[in-house]
């Protein structure tokens, strides 16, 4: 390389360190300008108060002028790893060799351009800014078509964004209009219109919503033996049951009954214990759509899944039956409780379970009792009193006296609804 090629490039390199470092120091210097006042006139920098319109248009030039500096940042430590990178002429070196070099200078040269440079700006403040003022201007002049083409791809980007929102809720309401001309056609009866909502509900149900509790769970430890097992299994009544080890949070298996038929039969316990009958279990999130659920229950010819928690242990279970209750309701055999989960008398009085959901008690009652940590008629009231209430305990929840009827443990089984004239002072209040 010539004399004069090399000066060039060494050059090349200076001047880009030194545009970056100027940037960087205009940069930190208007980062460190004094806030900006409130509409309120107080002068104290809070983000409650919407700054006046004058205010806006500094906020929207001071954030147009920290895109041409940093844009020019870029553009002068590229020049200079580039001048670096030719004057240093390391084409006869080995590669490692190389590629040290280069990262280290890269560094130094960022070190200095860069983060020294900000803490310089940032130190000196206004007096910074106000010597740097002619070299700011100028570089907004010059990347003023780089900025003007930012502006328009952020103008674009948040036109697709809001489309995007837009469009999603007018899905949402068209659906929602849909679901409701439907339902609401003459010739359509109450068992069809319940079919109809669960399938425009289905696909956002989750299997949190539809499982069993794992206080509602019965099981069968790994280590009981077979006479007790069996004892177990027919006092259940159902045809599969979880097997765990020590505590609930432990499944290990799934027990079929009809994998038991021949050693009853035979009467004998089957080769290697009844543990060996068992199948291994699925475990989903709660969080599981039962729509997909459904789909893997048909490709693993499987009916029975654990819900696990967010920490590992057992949220519940989820059985097919489960699911296809959220489309064509209540499916009762001969062994479950004919108990309803809602009753209802003069539209003024109501019986429900403690298990139902405060959604389903919201469309029944037609009042929104929804909350965010909560989803059962159990769990609110647990919420509002802080403690597991006696039986003939009352409270208020918004526009009805709550008294709870049924205690089982620390389990609320069945709550009685009663509508009121006016809302109570007294008691606890559920609406904020």
């Amino acid at each position: 390389m010539s004399a004069l090629a090399s000066a060039l490039t060494w050059a090349l390199a200076a001047a880009g360190a030194t545009l970056a470092a100027m940037a960087a120091v205009a940069d930190g210097a208007l980062l460190a300008e004094a806030p900006l006042p409130s509409s309120s006139g107080s002068g104290e920098r809070t983000g409650y108060n919407a700054p006046t319109p004058g205010v806006s248009r500094v906020v929207s030039s001071r954030e147009q002028t920290h895109r041409a500096l940093a844009f020019a940042r870029v553009v002068g430590h590229v020049a200079a790893g580039c001048g670096l990178a030719v004057a240093l002429d390391l084409a006869d070196e080995a590669t490692l060799i190389k590629i040290a070099a280069l990262v280290g200078l890269g560094l130094l040269t960022v070190l200095v351009a860069e983060s020294v440079a900000r803490v310089v700006g940032d130190a000196l403040g206004d007096n910074a800014a106000a010597r740097l003022h002619g070299f700011t201007r100028w570089v907004e002049r010059t990347l003023a078509p780089v900025l003007a083409l930012g502006n328009w791809a952020d103008r674009l980007f948040a036109e697709v964004v809001t489309e995007a929102e837009a469009t999603q809720e007018r899905r949402d309401e068209a659906a929602a209009q849909f679901r409701d001309v439907v339902t609401s056609e003459a010739d359509v009866s109450g068992d069809e219109r319940e079919l109809l909502l669960g399938v425009f509900e289905f696909g956002e149900t989750t299997a949190e919503e539809v499982m069993v509790p794992r206080v509602d769970m019965l099981g069968v430890e790994r280590d009981t033996p077979w006479s007790e097992m069996l004892d177990r299994v027919r006092s259940a009544q159902h045809s599969r049951m979880p097997v765990f080890d020590g505590t609930i949070d432990e499944i290990v298996g799934i027990l079929y009954v009809k994998d038991l038929l021949p050693a009853v039969l035979a009467d004998e316990e089957p080769e290697g214990g009844w543990p060996a009958l068992m199948r291994p279990p699925v475990f989903i999130p709660a969080s599981k759509r039962i729509a997909d659920l459904l789909r893997e229950f048909r490709v693993a010819r499987r009916h029975i899944a654990i819900v696990a928690d967010e920490y590992g242990g057992t949220a519940g279970l989820v059985t097919i039956e489960d699911v296809l209750e959220e489309l064509v309701g209540e499916i009762r055999d001969e062994h479950d409780d004919e108990e309803r989960l809602v009753e209802n008398e003069d539209d003024e009085r109501y019986w429900v379970s403690g298990r139902l959901t405060l959604d389903d008690l919201s469309d029944a009652l037609r009042h929104d009792f929804s909350r965010d940590d909560v989803s059962t008629v159990g769990g609110l009231v647990l919420e509002l009193l802080g403690r597991v209430p006696r039986a003939g305990e009352s409270l208020q929840v918004g526009p009805f006296r709550v008294i709870v009827e049924r205690v089982v443990r620390r389990k609320i089984e069945r709550v009685f609804l009663e509508r009121i004239a006016e809302e109570s002072d007294t008691g606890p209040e559920a609406d904020e």
